[in-house]
C-alpha cells in the first residue's frame, strides 16, 4: 500500500502535491488518529527531492502550501496555521533531502539534522532568555483547566513540563523530519533500487568525531550550571533522538548479520513504543558506543 502511494505520488508532480497536501490537511482537520499523516506529506516532499532534485521538491513545498491555504480558508479558517505547520516539517525534509541527494551520505544528513537542532535550541534560549518562563503561562492557559477537571493541581506538573518544552519541541521537529526523510529514502529504494535502503540503514554510523562532540555537550550539561547548563541539557535531547536512530540501525545490522528471526526487531520496536522514556536512553547509549566499538566488524569476524 505504501509503495503504491509512493508510485502514485511520483507519477506526476501534481499528484505529489495532492498527496502531500491532503496528508497535511487530514492531520490538521481530523486529529488525533490522522496526525501521523503529516509525516507522509513530508515523505512525499523528500521523495520528490531525492529523485528529481531540489527545485522539483521546492515546487511541491510551495504549491502544497498554497493548496493548504485554500483548504484552510474553505474548511476551517485555519489557513495560516496549516501552511506554517506543514512548512515547519516540509522545509527541513526538503533541505535534508537535497543534502542526501548530493552527498549520498545518510550519516551526514543525520549529523546536520542534529546540528540544526542544537542550533535551534541555542537560538531559542538566546531569544527568550528563559524559555521555561515563556512556556509556563501558555501551558497553564491550555492545560490548567484540564488538570482542574481531573482534580489535580497544575502547579505540581506544569513547572517541570515548562522546563522541558523547548527540548521536546525541537527534538520532535528533528525526529519528524528524519522519519519523513527515512520513509522517503525507503520509498525511493522500493521504487528504483529494491533492497538499497535496508543495506544503507544497516550500515549507518555517525562516527567518532560526532560522538566526541556529543560527549562534550553532555559533559557541559552535567558540569556547568545556570542558563548555559539548561541550554546544553535541552540540546542533548536532540542528540538522544539521533542516537536512538543509530541504535536502531545497529540492531538491524546485528539481526541481519546473525540471520536471526525478524521477531527480534518486532520486539525491539514494541518495547520502544510502550516504554520509550526508559528504553530510549539505553538505545541511544548503544548507538553512541557504536562509534567506538565496531560491532559490525566484530560480528563479521565471529560469523
Amino acid at each position: 500500500m505504501m509503495r503504491g502511494l509512493a508510485a502514485f505520488a511520483m507519477s506526476t508532480r501534481w499528484r505529489a502535491i495532492v498527496v502531500a497536501t491532503l496528508s497535511a490537511a487530514a492531520a490538521w482537520l481530523l486529529p488525533p488518529l490522522t496526525s501521523p499523516l503529516v509525516y507522509l506529506g513530508g515523505a512525499v516532499v523528500g521523495l520528490v527531492t531525492l529523485r528529481l532534485g531540489a527545485l522539483q521538491g521546492l515546487s511541491v513545498v510551495l504549491a502544497g502550501g498554497v493548496a493548504l491555504g485554500v483548504l484552510g480558508v474553505v474548511s476551517s479558517g485555519l489557513a495560516l496555521p496549516m501552511i506554517v505547520g506543514a512548512w515547519v516539517l516540509w522545509l527541513p525534509v526538503w533541505a535534508l533531502g537535497s543534502l542526501l541527494r548530493s552527498s549520498r551520505s545518510l550519516a551526514l544528513s543525520l549529523q546536520v539534522a542534529a546540528a540544526v537542532g542544537v542550533l535551534l535550541v541555542g537560538l531559542v534560549h538566546l531569544w527568550l532568555g528563559s524559555p521555561e518562563a515563556w512556556w509556563a503561562p501558555r501551558l497553564d492557559a491550555v492545560l490548567g483547566p484540564v488538570f482542574a477537571t481531573q482534580g489535580l493541581d497544575a502547579g505540581d506538573y506544569l513547572p517541570n513540563m515548562a522546563r522541558w518544552m523547548t527540548a521536546l519541541s525541537v527534538a520532535a521537529l528533528i525526529l519528524g523530519a528524519l522519519l519523513s526523510l527515512l520513509l522517503a529514502r525507503a520509498w525511493q529504494a522500493g521504487l528504483y533500487n529494491p533492497g538499497g535502503f535496508a543495506a544503507e540503514f544497516r550500515g549507518l554510523r555517525l562516527g567518532r568525531s560526532f560522538a566526541v562532540a556529543s560527549l562534550v555537550l553532555v559533559g557541559g550539561a552535567m558540569l556547568l550550571d545556570g542558563g548555559v547548563a539548561q541550554m546544553l541539557a535541552d540540546a542533548v535531547v536532540t542528540l538522544l533522538v539521533v542516537y536512538v536512530l543509530q541504535g536502531l540501525a545497529l540492531a538491524h545490522a546485528v539481526v541481519y548479520g546473525m540471520q536471526a528471526h525478524r521477531g527480534w526487531l518486532i520486539g525491539l520496536y514494541a518495547v520502544l513504543l510502550v516504554a520509550a522514556p526508559e528504553f530510549m536512553p539505553l538505545l541511544a547509549l548503544l548507538g553512541w558506543m557504536d562509534a567506538w566499538i565496531d560491532f559490525r566488524a566484530r560480528l563479521r569476524r565471529n560469523v
